[in-house]
Formats: C-alpha cells, structure tokens, sequence
C-alpha cells in the first residue's frame, strides 16, 4: 500500500504540473511560429542571446536561491516547527531582493562587455542594460515560486504557472506583430513583471507566522541557504557559459542564422522533455531532500521515479525522433531544415538525460555540492570538447553528436556517485525499462536516418504506437489508471 501511494504521488504531481507544462509548450509552440514567420531566424537567433546573456547573470549573481531553499524549506516544514519555517521564509523573501539588484547591477555594468561578445560589437550594449530589470523581476518570482515548491503546494504552483503563461501570451504576442524586431526587449520585460505578479499572488496565499528578524539573522540565515545555493550558481554557471560559448562560437562560424538554426534545435529539444522532467522533479526534489538521511528510501524513491520517468517519456522520445522533421516544419518553417539533423542525435541524448535525471538528485538531496560541481564540469566539457573536434566536418549536427556524449559520460559517472553517496543501484524492473526502451529508440533513430517518405512515417507510427501501448500497460500495472479515467469521467 505504502509503494502504491508513493507511485500516486509520483503520477499525481506529475499529472497536475504536467499539464502546466502542457499549456506551456501549446503556448511556446504558437509564440515560437509567430516570431519564426515574422522574425526569421535571425529574431530568433537575438532572443536566444538577449535570453541566454540573461540567464548568464542570473545564474552569477542568484545564488541557487530558487533551487537550494526549496531544499531548506522542505527540510523546515518536516519538523512542523511554525517559526521555523516562517523563519526560513522570511530569509529567503529579503535575499531574492539582494540578488536580483546585484544581478542587474552587474549586466548594467558588463553590457558594453557582453554584447562585444554574443553580438559581435556593442551595438545591443543598450539592450542589454535595459533588460537587466528582467533579473530582478526573475529573482522574487523564483522565491515565490521556490516557497510554494518547498511546501508542495503544488496545486497553487500550477495556478500561479498557468495565469502567468496565458496572460504573458495575450499580452506580448500582438507586439511583434506591431513592432516586429523592436517588440523582442518590451515583450522580454512585461513577461516578466506579469509572471511576477501571479507568482506573488499565489504564494501571499500561504500563511506565514510573523516573525521579527535583524540584518544580522537575515545575512546569516541566508549564508547557511545559500551554502548549496553557491555549488549550484557554480554549475549553473558552467551550463550556461557553456551554451553561451556554443551559441558564440555558432555566430562567429555562421552567422546569426546559424545561432537561429541552433537555438530552434535546442529549443524543441529540451521543450518536451524538460517539460516532463521538470513537471515530475517540482515534487520528487522536496519528498527527497525529506528522506535525505534515510539511504533505503532514497534508493527505493529514485527506482520509482526512473521506473515513472521511463514510462512517461518513452514515447515522447520515440515520437520526436520518428517526426521530428514534420516538428520543425510546423513549429518554426522551411528555414529551419539544418536543424533537423542536429535534433534527430540530440533526442537520443534525451534518453540518456532521462535516465540520469533521478539519480542526479540524491547529490542535490544529500547536500554534496562538490560532487555535484565535479560532474557537470566533466559533462560540459565533453560537450564543448566534442563539437570543436567534429564541428568541421559536421557543423551543426555536431552539437547533436556532442549531446549524446555528454549525457552518456554523465550517466557513467553520476551512477558512480550515487553508489558511493547511498549505496544506489538499480532494480530489475528499472533494468529491464532501460534496455527495451533503449532498443526501441535505437531502431527509430536507424529508421530516419536510412528509410525515406512513406516507409520512414510507417515505421516511425508503428514504434511510436508500441511503446506508448507498452508504457500505458506498464503505468496501468502500478496504478489504476482505468479506475482513474472512470473517476475523472463521472465527475465530468
């Protein structure tokens, strides 16, 4: 019974931010044509980099906040402790406000600097400083967002989610319509301050005890938060320096368009799957870092999640590796065809994500930022390694192959890691997952890559409609899945 629970826990999480994700994607799926027909790739290749310049900073100058104090708000709620918790709340509230100034600070200061380097010259310098406003606006909503997260709020979360992601569409869409290029710094910035206001919104929500803090309490309090929070601005930091460089290095060989063509690539990439992921760690995060002491349960908790993230994801792999050129003619156009080889080997890469993913985690839950540090600087410089070795003879697929690298030697060594962190390893059941999804997604990457027209779609459906056949069979066996259809059907 408890296994079973744990299971529904999994799935109903899952379920219920999945379906945030889901409108998140519908949402990104029409934005992402819009600016692709109005913008070409060259708009899209100028948000990836206003973005990701963005997203450098954030990650310099946030301290993990938004990740580490879910850990600690997690942590705070399972004792029950009112004012520890509102402690704990309060702290992170009045750090959230000194990193996103510092963080703005900082772009303004490095924008002459920084736009040399993504752009080519300091054209965009201007830009870039008025769209640091965008870190501070981040910063609170992701301590908004972290404490609902920490105390698995997650029905609020998803709420504060959806209001943010269906307005921000209403609102900034028609401005590149008007304003075609010029709408890219407006519309950046208004989705952040309306994503903000639903993030307060919902978290004023919850109920905190009040609780008088010094400067003192508030400096230090934060100090042993961001004690985790540091390693992971660390990785971070590498992740998106190493991105940064790619999408430089794209730009100086190939132009804006080239950046176009890789950041649509990687875009579709990670939108699917990361979305699955994403919706799933939201609650696995929290319910590990609870049992952090406890070695048993962490291995039995991260099975459980591999098993889920198997069988969730699966089909979505084989799905977008069968049609992923259909994908990308839909989602973006014509233009965007050099993009297709690169997805076709980063969707492999994908698979290996997904089963590294949980185990990842155990290093995060036991607080070992070291550890975690050690392995994405070896994932990342693999990654950079291999596509300067085989940029010259493949050029953008190389980024696809560099991919597959870097999750397989990921995969390797944060296995290495949990072993020794907790003695993990995986079930038979888990075993067993890996291997026949494995096969099948091999054979459906042979497939596009050797068959043509009719007889790739024809295999590519066949596969496709297997694995979802067998995944539903494989969730069905370890929760009631037509119990639950019957349920949500009579209250309908």
């Amino acid at each position: 019974m408890e296994k079973k629970s744990s299971y529904k826990q999994i799935l109903k999480a899952t379920g219920i931010l999945g379906g945030v994700q889901i409108v998140d994607i519908l949402i990104r799926i029409v934005q992402m044509k819009i600016v692709a027909i109005l913008l070409g790739p060259t708009g899209v290749g100028v948000i990836g980099l206003y973005k990701s310049t963005v997203d450098l900073i954030r990650s310099a100058s946030g301290f993990g906040l938004d990740f580490s104090s879910v850990r600690e708000i997690a942590r705070a709620d399972g004792t029950g402790d009112s004012d520890q918790i509102s402690r704990t709340i309060v702290i992170l509230r009045r750090w959230v406000w000194l990193t996103g100034i510092v963080g703005m600070l900082l772009t303004i200061l490095f924008s002459g600097y920084l736009s040399r380097y993504a752009f080519g010259d300091e054209q965009y310098s201007w830009g870039i400083s008025i769209v640091s406003v965008v870190l501070l606006l981040t910063a609170i909503s992701g301590g908004q967002l972290a404490l609902l997260q920490g105390l698995r709020k997650i029905t609020l979360m998803a709420k504060a989610k959806v209001w943010g992601l269906v307005v921000g569409f209403v609102v900034t869409v028609p401005l590149y319509w008007v304003l075609g290029m010029d709408a890219i710094i407006p519309v950046i910035i208004i989705t952040g301050i309306i994503i903000l206001f639903y993030s307060w919104f919902y978290s004023r929500q919850v109920l905190v005890k009040p609780i008088e803090l010094s400067v003192a309490e508030t400096f230090n309090g934060g100090l042993a938060m961001v004690s985790l929070g540091f390693f992971m601005v660390v990785t971070t930091l590498i992740t998106m320096a190493s991105m940064y460089i790619v999408r430089a290095f794209i730009a100086n060989n190939l132009g804006m368009e080239g950046v176009g063509q890789f950041q649509a690539g990687w875009t579709i990439s990670s939108l699917y799957l990361t979305a699955v992921l994403q919706a799933m760690g939201t609650d696995y995060f929290p319910r590990l870092s609870a049992v952090s002491g406890e070695n048993g349960k962490i291995v039995t908790l991260v099975n459980e999640q591999t098993e889920v993230a198997l069988l969730i994801s699966g089909p979505v792999v084989v799905g977008m590796i069968s049609f992923i050129s259909l994908v990308v003619f839909i989602l973006y156009s014509t233009k965007f065809s050099e993009a297709i080889l690169m997805l076709q080997w980063m969707m492999v890469g994908t698979f290996l994500k997904v089963i590294s993913w949980p185990i990842g985690f155990i290093v995060l839950a036991k607080g070992r930022g070291a550890i975690h540090v050690t392995l994405e600087i070896v994932g990342n410089a693999v990654f950079l390694l291999t596509v300067y070795v085989l940029w010259s003879v493949y050029r953008i697929e190389a980024a696809g192959m560099a991919y597959i690298s870097m999750n397989l030697i990921y995969t390797i060594i944060v296995y290495i890691a949990g072993s020794m962190l907790c003695g993990f390893s995986w079930t038979n059941k888990s075993i067993k997952l890996i291997i026949i999804y494995g096969i099948v997604i091999l054979l459906a990457f042979l497939n596009v890559q050797y068959n043509t027209g009719v007889i790739l779609y024809a295999i590519g459906f066949g596969l496709f409609a297997a694995t979802a056949s067998y995944s539903l069979y494989g969730l069905n066996a370890i929760i009631d899945l037509k119990g639950i259809y019957k349920k949500i059907r009579n209250k309908l």
